[in-house]
């Protein structure tokens, strides 16, 4: 969708999207947090997956079941994050720029 400036009615627009970035980061940090601080049972998966392979094989499915534990929490929490930053963007922020004249504006539907 086209959208005009509203104080030059330039048509050269782009997204700022700052509450989709800050929310994917903040989402991204508070997940792979809770991720490592859940990782304890990906570990211990990985610990009793790798057990066939002996003591090597149990350290390094316990390293694997940790550090999936933390993707999979990054990923998560920065998706999720970045969905509210973008409902922020929509309802509370300025979030369309006029690349003319510099103007700031929202889109109210």
């Amino acid at each position: 969708m086209s959208y005009a400036c509203p104080a030059c009615s330039s048509t050269q627009i782009t997204t700022r999207d700052v509450g989709r970035k800050i929310g994917g980061i903040t989402g991204g940090v508070a997940g792979t947090a809770t991720g490592i601080a859940g990782a304890t049972s990906g570990a211990q998966a990985g610990f009793i997956a790798g057990a066939a392979g002996g003591p090597i094989g149990m350290a390094l499915g316990g390293l694997a079941g940790a550090l999936l534990g933390g993707l999979v929490g990054g990923t998560t929490g920065s998706i999720a994050g970045a969905n509210m930053g973008k409902i922020v963007d929509e309802k509370v922020l300025d979030n369309y720029q006029c690349s003319n004249c510099g103007h700031t504006f929202r889109v109210d539907s």
